[in-house]
This record gives C-alpha cells, sequence and structure tokens, in this order.
C-alpha cells in the first residue's frame, strides 16, 4: 500500500487532471452512470436528507458532481470522501464543497473504526486498488455492514470477468491481450453476487468497449480521445462487453 500511495501522491502532485484515466470520453460515461443511477436510488428511498460514503475520492472530482446534481434536485446530503493519498485530500479540500468532508485514511481503517450508517456507498474503481484477495474481501464485507437497512451500494469497478471476455475477443481478432492496470486486483462478479442483496450490474459502457477496445484497434494504432471516441460514446450502450460494470447492491 505504501508504494502504490506513493504512485498515486506523486500523480496528483503533478496532473491537474481529474482522474488518472487517459480515456476522457469513457470517464465522462461513467461519471453520468454514477450519477443518474444514485439519484434513482435516492428517489426510491424517500427520505428527506441522506448520507454518503465515497472510497477513493480522489480530488473531489466525483464529489463535486454528485453534490451539484443533488442540489438541482432539491436533494439534502452529507457526504464524506476518504482516499489514502494526501495529496489527492488536500485538493479535495480546496474545492469547498457544502456539506462534504474528506478524509486522509485507508478504506479498511476508516470503517472499522466508523460507527455511522450510510445510505449510500461509492467507489470508482477503489476497491480493485486493492491488491490481496482476502483484504479485499474484508472491505466488501465492511462496505454491507456499514450500509443502513435500506442502504445501496453503487460499486464501480472493473471485473475479471469482463477482462476474460474482452481478451478472448481480442485473441480471435489476432490482436494482443489488453493491458491490465499493473496496480490493480480485479472484482469477481461471482463474489458480488453473494455477498449481497438485490445485485443489479449496469453495463453503461458496453458499446464504447466493445468498439474502442476490440474494432477500433483492430484497424489502426489506438489512440485515446479520438472523434471515433467521442462519436461511440454517444451511442445507446447495449450488450455486456464493458471492462468496469456499475454494481447496484444491497445488504
Amino acid at each position: 500500500m505504501k508504494k502504490l500511495t506513493k504512485v498515486w501522491n506523486e500523480y496528483y502532485n503533478e496532473s491537474q487532471k481529474n482522474t488518472i484515466l487517459k480515456d476522457d470520453n469513457f470517464f465522462k460515461l461513467e461519471i453520468d452512470s454514477i450519477i443518474k443511477n444514485l439519484i434513482l436510488e435516492i428517489n426510491k428511498i424517500n427520505k428527506s436528507s441522506i448520507k454518503i460514503l465515497e472510497l477513493g475520492s480522489g480530488t473531489g472530482f466525483l464529489a463535486s458532481k454528485i453534490i451539484s446534481s443533488l442540489k438541482k434536485n432539491k436533494i439534502q446530503c452529507n457526504y464524506t470522501g476518504i482516499d489514502f493519498s494526501q495529496v489527492a485530500i488536500l485538493k479535495a479540500n480546496k474545492r469547498n464543497i457544502k456539506n462534504c468532508e474528506f478524509v486522509n485514511s485507508d478504506f479498511i481503517d476508516f470503517l472499522k473504526s466508523n460507527k455511522k450508517e450510510y445510505d449510500f456507498i461509492i467507489t470508482q474503481r477503489s476497491i480493485m486498488a486493492i491488491m490481496e484477495k482476502t483484504t479485499q474481501l474484508v472491505l466488501l464485507k465492511l462496505i454491507k455492514k456499514s450500509l443502513s437497512k435500506k442502504g445501496v451500494g453503487l460499486i464501480c469497478e472493473c471485473t475479471v470477468q469482463a477482462l476474460k471476455k474482452i481478451q478472448k475477443l481480442r485473441k480471435e481478432l489476432g490482436m494482443i491481450p489488453l493491458d491490465k492496470i499493473w496496480h490493480s486486483r480485479y472484482v469477481d462478479t461471482n463474489t458480488m453476487s453473494s455477498l449481497f442483496t438485490n445485485v443489479k450490474i449496469i453495463d453503461f459502457a458496453s458499446t464504447y468497449w466493445f468498439l474502442t477496445r476490440i474494432i477500433y484497434p483492430y484497424f489502426e494504432e489506438p489512440k485515446h480521445n479520438t472523434i471515433f471516441h467521442e462519436f461511440v460514446s454517444n451511442l445507446p450502450q447495449e450488450g455486456n462487453y464493458g471492462l468496469v460494470k456499475l454494481f447496484i447492491v444491497q445488504k
């Protein structure tokens, strides 16, 4: 974890971007899906004020987007963002987001000492940053424990099964395997389904991944953020080809 913390601190020190992702179009699809589904779930629970916890809040970009969207929908919220990068937390606090607190902490340490229950717990490619299988399972169990009775987790992560599917299709086309992010352990869909109830999986970028990671690189050397990527991001997202899935789960 120390090595990974160092990597992220260096990145946040050097970068002015809101994400380490090079693919801006995918990042927008991801943010839009998290916010859209969060609003849908909030409307189901009929509460005047909600508590949200985000694990892996980075520089607070997602938090700022969520708070802004909730304000437009006249939803009261207390928001807590957790990140193990001190640099990210400093940048997040500089945003001065109302009713939003950012804490520099290890996810597991925070959840073990935490006594609160949250209506919503959000992750955005953060659980996969936990490299050990047993530790990742401990974290998922703590997330479940920290949800309120009708609480909902919006867990947006790369999955083992999705990577296998993409690699198989690329192999059939004679392409080299897609690079796996080195500092990650992808989430197992079967673990999610066995641990949580009412598990719903949103493949919010299926068309995008199929066309940009399988079809497009078959014909030419791939680049990010081209006109093609922007066009594909605006297509209906059909199928089950996205590497990153949004899990909507309950206790």
